[in-house]
């Protein structure tokens, strides 16, 4: 859910001497330099995920002007005093500050070699066109070996039915390359206009019942509907469990603010508050939909967050869907279609960055106490969905239904030809001959942004190898 008022350890690859890969966590450590180490007139670049740039000689928070992020490039201008650990800096190359005033930022980041990203071991491929959000395991054997999936489940994009006075376009998922730069334990828009899924110190017992312990899905959805600080109706918890930030973040050159977070609703609820915001009757008392972030259910999200570490590549496109292989995939056949994964969603770490996770193994392990009512909200079991299912275009569905396969409608049910450009290969996690589609020809509809690497190019590790694939057909026309 995108707010642009929000004031916003890698996984590094080890190579064996065998040659084999494998993979441990970065300790993401920032070795601080003094000073008199720093030469002014001299390039360095941002070592950090993001830093904040300031507009004065202060580290008070009212003074945050914008970010700098890794590989970003400055030159120092004035060292200042020793006192400070700010340094007055000239920016050379950003996506995200263009203002060339006077600007501090901390000395403790800056580097004279440019940061090379190790890979993680996982990475996330979010479908705005078919509202499917993809984990797959990193293949590293070879350069045009197929990665695999390891996670598959349904999400919600930007909302296209209303946008700003400004831009019909306003609250639209944008398409691009960022990286999880932090996780947040039931998360709170800067306003404070989404009250928190759980606040510290609240009682359980005062958090809206499951969804589906209702009549009907439209008397348990209308338990979150509340009215926020400011007096307006909003829904409860919309940010779910967990959000994932994403980096770059900013609008200029980044990822528009367009968190990866969870919903309304319990786990119990499975992926009902999904298609209860995909429905009209509770937009009528209050749109849930998202301005521009991807939401998945409560479980899902919950399980990615103990998968995905911080600095965790998430790519998002706007393709139509295939398979290197026709149903059912060789590739799969031995492989359990879905694992049984064991959650605990405790109150520790509410509100706080990178809290801790949900994953039952871990929290047994680390010796935390689980009380029901007292530090364990819910407990169960999320069966995580591992095997590829293509969605094909299907123009008999309509579009806020999440199945037709073009969710911003871009191609006015092929009847002009279409705007589609390539495909994206589920069963392998990579692309033929995409490309995004076009801002102009879209109308807007689809907006590119991120990190350069998959603005107007796709990435090798992406690229699928020459050979045939499976397009499923156009149903509707």
């Amino acid at each position: 859910m995108k707010n642009s008022l929000i004031n916003a350890a890698l996984a590094a690859l080890v190579v064996t001497a065998s040659g084999a890969v494998t993979y441990a966590q970065s300790a993401g450590t920032q070795q601080a330099v003094s000073k008199d180490q720093l030469v002014v007139g001299k390039r360095y670049y941002i070592s950090a995920d993001s830093l904040n740039v300031r507009s004065s000689n202060s580290t008070a928070p009212g003074n945050i002007v914008g970010k700098l992020y890794r590989n970003d490039i400055v030159e120092v201008y004035d060292l200042l005093n020793a006192a400070t650990p700010l340094v007055q800096v000239k920016v050379v190359k950003s996506s995200s500050i263009t203002n060339q005033g006077e600007l501090y930022v901390s000395k403790d980041y800056l580097s004279e070699k440019e940061f090379v990203l190790p890979l993680s071991k996982y990475f996330v491929i979010q479908n705005v066109a078919t509202e499917k959000t993809r984990v797959y395991e990193r293949c590293t054997v070879t350069p045009d070996c197929p990665h695999t999936l390891v996670m598959e489940t349904d999400m919600v994009v930007g909302r296209p039915e209303e946008g700003s006075d400004q831009d019909p376009n306003a609250y639209k998922t944008w398409v691009g390359h960022g990286k999880i730069s932090e996780w947040v334990k039931f998360y709170q828009d800067g306003l404070g206009f989404y009250p928190r899924w759980y606040t510290k110190g609240q009682d359980i017992s005062t958090i809206p019942k499951p969804i589906t312990d209702s009549m009907s899905l439209y008397m348990g959805s209308q338990k979150w509907i509340v009215k926020n600080d400011q007096g307006k109706k909003s829904t409860y918890g919309a940010f779910g469990w967990y959000a994932a930030k994403l980096t770059p973040e900013g609008e200029n050159g980044g990822v528009n603010y367009q968190w990866i977070h969870g919903t309304m609703g319990w786990g119990k609820d499975g992926s009902k508050p999904i298609e209860i915001t995909r429905g009209k009757m509770i937009n009528f008392f209050a749109n849930p939909g998202s301005h521009g972030c991807t939401r998945v259910e409560n479980r899902a999200v919950a399980y990615m967050r103990h998968l995905l570490p911080v600095g965790t590549d998430v790519y998002r496109v706007y393709a139509r869907e295939a398979t290197r292989e026709g149903y059912p995939y060789r590739r799969y056949a031995n492989q359990t279609s879905s694992y049984k994964w064991q959650y605990m969603l405790l109150t520790n770490g509410a509100g706080e960055s990178n809290g801790l996770t949900s994953d039952a193994a871990t929290i047994r392990a680390q010796g935390i106490r689980a009380i029901l009512n007292v530090n364990l909200i819910e407990q169960g079991v999320y069966e995580v969905d591992r095997y590829p299912t293509v969605a094909p275009l299907d123009y008999s569905k309509s579009a806020a239904s999440g199945k037709s396969g073009d969710r911003y409608e871009i191609d006015d049910k092929v009847k002009n030809g279409t705007n589609f450009r390539g495909y994206f290969l589920i069963d392998e996690g990579r692309f033929a001959n995409y490309a995004h589609p076009s801002y102009q020809a879209t109308n807007g509809a689809v907006r590119t942004s991120g990190l350069a690497d998959f603005r107007n190019s796709v990435p090798e590790f992406l690229t699928a190898r020459a050979g045939s694939y499976v397009i499923p057909p156009v149903n509707g026309k």
